[in-house]
């Protein structure tokens, strides 16, 4: 019997130093956590509670979201209504980011996307010296992003797009030279793009649409040996299109709807991994370089909206990619090449309004796969002959060109036409 009692008082005691936790540490589930990032938590679900789709105010710190601890530390934390995440939750985050973010400084990931998150960045964010991923996209933040960030120099991943923020990028963001993957589309930044961006060598990502930014495009951004996508689209940026763009290993270009001027560099040729490029509604003259032949992978062109004059390349048939062509709304004339019937994989043609002559591109007509083409407002002239019919695209526009009759019934309109043999 006493060595029983003397057994049961050995496994008390030893499970009493079990769950002894350190002074700032308290004991939850035989596990310690730290006072402070359980504070943090806590904060979130109190400012939660004035949205009606909050989580429950009885919902425990540790249930919040998606977490993840070392050492009792947190270390990431995330929670987001978005489809697109592993954290997805029912419940919506919302108020003022708690200033209890502070004591967050072993955290690696914050991801608070897709929630209703207002006020400003807190600066007390500059704290969270071990931040790799900083993830606040999609709420209603405000204010201008605080020159504290600076101090994150470990930081990789930015993401603050589609919030309210304002002001000019700070200069302090040129610190962050880890940075891999920086996502501040959607706001309403103005001033120009800093030129520390182009001193960013890891960076793969770099999407900066949608603000109010001017001035020209920095040419060092041609640095970005690692660079795979560069979206700078509808911002108020001037100025050519810089040349060293080319040496870049770019997957996808966006720089639509802004006021770029000049030619569209031939150096663009040289991009041999690129599958998008998007020039739309700028100011841009000049020829389309036959460089652009010499992208193999390229699915999207879209040029559509400028000031191009000159022929089409017949170097637009080695694009055997080619899924998608926008040349509309320019000054383009001649003819359309024969070779363009190499285009295997293309699905939609838009050649509209231009000055394109000569007759009718009917190979395009009966390609198979093609599901729409607008040849409307041309000089296009002749007879479409009724065997389009057996293979026509969804959608077909030949309206404003001079076609004489007698027009295939299977072209649902055909607009004013002043025929001419």
């Amino acid at each position: 019997m006493r060595i029983n009692i003397y057994n049961i008082i050995l496994v008390l005691i030893f499970s009493d130093v079990l769950i002894s936790c350190n002074d700032g540490y308290q004991e939850i589930n035989n596990n310690c956590y730290y006072n402070k990032d359980i504070q943090f938590l806590q904060k979130l679900i109190y400012n939660s509670q004035s949205h009606i789709d909050g989580p429950s105010e009885n919902l425990k710190p540790l249930e919040l979201g998606f977490q993840i601890w070392e050492n009792g530390r947190l270390i990431e934390f995330c929670s987001s209504t978005s489809v697109n995440t592993e954290c997805r939750m029912d419940y919506i985050i919302s108020g003022k980011i708690p200033l209890e973010i502070k004591y967050l400084d072993k955290l690696k990931v914050l991801s608070l996307e897709s929630n209703k998150l207002t006020g400003v960045i807190p600066k007390e964010i500059s704290l969270l010296v071990n931040l790799e991923e900083l993830k606040l996209s999609s709420n209603q933040l405000s204010g201008r992003i605080p020159s504290e960030i600076g101090q994150l120099i470990n930081l990789k991943v930015l993401a603050l797009n589609s919030n309210s923020l304002t002001g000019k990028l700070p200069e302090e963001l040129g610190k962050l030279i880890n940075l891999s993957w920086v996502y501040l589309a959607s706001n309403y930044f103005n001033g120009q793009i800093p030129i520390y961006f182009g001193k960013m060598q890891n960076m793969t990502y770099l999407n900066l649409s949608n603000n109010r930014l001017d001035g020209e495009i920095p040419h060092n951004i041609g640095n970005l040996k690692k660079l795979q996508y560069l979206n700078l689209s509808e911002n108020k940026l001037i100025g050519p299109i810089p040349e060293s763009i080319g040496k870049l290993n770019l997957f996808r270009l966006n720089l639509e709807k802004n006021i770029l001027s000049g030619n569209i560099p031939a150096t663009l040729g040289a991009l041999d991994n690129i599958v998008q490029i998007d020039l739309e509604s700028n100011e841009l003259v000049g020829n389309i370089p036959a460089s652009i032949g010499k992208l193999k992978k390229l699915k999207t062109l879209d040029l559509h909206n400028n000031k191009l004059i000159g022929v089409l390349p017949n170097s637009f048939s080695d694009c055997i990619e080619l899924e998608e062509l926008n040349l509309s709304n320019n000054k383009l004339s001649g003819s359309i090449p024969l070779q363009l019937d190499k285009l295997e994989n293309i699905k939609s043609i838009n050649l509209s309004f231009n000055q394109f002559s000569g007759a009718v591109p009917i190979y395009l007509l009966n390609k198979n796969g093609l599901e729409q083409v607008y040849l409307n407002s041309n000089q296009f002239v002749g007879i479409i002959p009724d065997s389009i019919c057996d293979n026509i695209a969804n959608k077909i526009l030949i309206y404003g060109n001079l076609l004489c009759p007698p027009y295939p019934e299977c072209i649902k309109y055909v607009g004013e036409q002043e025929c001419k043999n």
